[in-house]
């Protein structure tokens, strides 16, 4: 069994050289997932200088492993996005997700790219017969606004009331992002962690551990972000961690999701079935054998034997609506894709982009990370709790802790590492099944051998890494 996501096994690693210089540019890119590509695919056109940091590889954090879905059937987020913030501005979101699945498959066609594009029909079910009249009112909220659902049965799951629309698409993602940065002009550099930001005067300066970069404008596009004093970042989102497989199992081409936690995602890739479950608050649960245990089970009963499985971390915002646009003076950010990264990661490059060429966006004032509601407050404070509850929980590991060279460190396999995770000290957790070191605060993770392969951490956590 493979532990990495299917998309990283059947796409090609880019290879780009680490920066090894200080430059001065226009625009800074931080972070190499669908919305840093995005954005610096959509300034190609333009004047600016432009370049991109990523502190791994290309889209193989949070893009690398998703689900790969382009549908607006996206289980109950759209009803919480109307409880949040009304009707709307609900539809005006749904006009937005639909707009940027089109654009998408627009610019596949007519660029020709190789990233297994397939149409397919989109399911939203539930198997809660209190949440039949609910998908029932979703449905006829959509209706009254001209996209057309349909109630559907399916016999791969059990369910009391399903609904469908036609033309949605899955793709696989880490190829859809090599091909946006097939022909780019810019220079870009994997294994390059931005770990400090300065203002100086109109202009920002980023520091590498060896080198700066200066820039005129900032565009941070790493999902969790480095720098969470802009917005008071970890109060308005949580984290949500998933589990999910892929086996083999050739049926008809499909895209299902269920209305409610326990989230249940079902797509189909090639001779594949990818299955995602035990959707859960980081902060919740911790326990990635047992996890992976019960989507093993699930996926058994479904006579699958599994070949590569992996999980997967998503930002959740309060309102149910992504953060994209100007934090401050010319710094922008995209994050917060409530589990819908794609779509929306792509679409926020128009928009960062456009921004940067004052170019007019009907959905700024949609996605401003600044805005704030009265209604949330109640949200922020239960987010507040998650953090101080996920740091207390923090403290302790699942791994006998020793101490080499006067540092509390862990050790397994004859692989050791720093205690602490080297954003804001949290206690690592070793995930024995994608081996890997996890924080059960926001969400960084670490190779076996203390490599940082995703943040908000900017730093390794070998042995001989500096203490933050």
């Amino acid at each position: 069994m493979n532990n990495i996501s299917i998309w990283k096994d059947t796409s090609e690693r880019t290879y780009y050289k680490k920066l090894d210089k200080d430059i001065d540019i226009d625009v800074l890119i931080i972070g190499g997932g669908i919305t840093g590509v995005s954005t610096l695919y959509h300034l190609k056109d333009s004047k600016p200088k432009v370049a991109l940091v990523e502190q791994n590889k290309i889209a193989y954090s949070t893009t690398g492993n998703s689900t790969g879905k382009l549908t607006y059937l996206q289980n109950d987020l759209l009803d919480k996005i109307r409880k949040s913030v009304g009707d709307k501005k609900s539809f005006s979101y749904i006009s937005f997700e639909i707009e940027g699945m089109n654009r998408m498959v627009k610019l596949i066609n007519d660029k020709k790219f190789d990233c297994d594009l397939t149409c397919v029909d989109s399911y939203l079910y539930t198997n809660k017969e209190s949440e039949v009249d609910k998908l029932k009112d979703l449905s006829k909220f959509l209706n009254n606004r001209s996209i057309v659902t349909k109630e559907e049965e399916c016999n791969l799951i059990e369910s009391k009331y399903m609904i469908g629309v036609e033309n949605t698409y899955m793709i696989n993602p880490i190829k859809f992002v090599n091909c946006l940065i097939k022909d780019n002009k810019y220079p870009i550099y994997e294994n390059t962690s931005i770990i400090k930001i300065e203002k100086e005067y109109d202009k920002y300066i980023s520091y590498t551990k060896n080198n700066k970069i200066i820039s005129k404008w900032i565009v941070i596009a790493s999902h969790y972000p480095y720098f969470i004093k802009p917005m008071f970042f970890p109060i308005k989102v949580s984290l949500e961690k998933s589990y999910l497989s892929a086996s083999k199992k050739k049926i008809d081409d499909i895209s299902l999701i269920s209305y409610s936690n326990p989230f249940i995602s079902i797509r189909t890739y090639k001779d594949y079935l990818i299955y995602l479950s035990n959707s859960h608050a980081l902060n919740k649960d911790i326990d990635d054998k047992h996890n992976f245990n019960e989507l093993l089970k699930k996926v058994s009963d479904l006579k699958l034997k599994t070949s590569f499985l992996w999980s997967n971390i998503d930002i959740m915002t309060v309102d149910g609506m992504p953060y994209i646009g100007k934090i401050k003076d010319n710094m922008l950010i995209g994050t917060g894709y409530n589990t819908w990264g794609l779509i929306n990661g792509f679409m926020a490059g128009v928009i960062l982009s456009d921004i940067i060429k004052n170019k007019d966006n009907k959905y700024i004032d949609l996605f401003n990370p600044n805005r704030f509601s009265v209604k949330s407050i109640p949200k922020y404070i239960s987010n507040t709790f998650k953090n101080v509850d996920g740091y207390i929980k923090g403290f302790k590991s699942n791994v006998d802790i020793d101490y080499k060279e006067g540092k509390k460190v862990l050790n397994v396999d004859n692989h050791t590492v720093l205690k602490k995770c080297p954003h804001i000290g949290c206690g690592l957790k070793y995930n024995e099944i994608e081996k890997t070191w996890d924080c059960p605060c926001h969400g960084s993770r670490f190779s076996i051998d203390g490599k940082c392969i995703s943040g908000p951490a900017n730093k390794d956590i070998s042995i001989s890494s500096k203490k933050m």
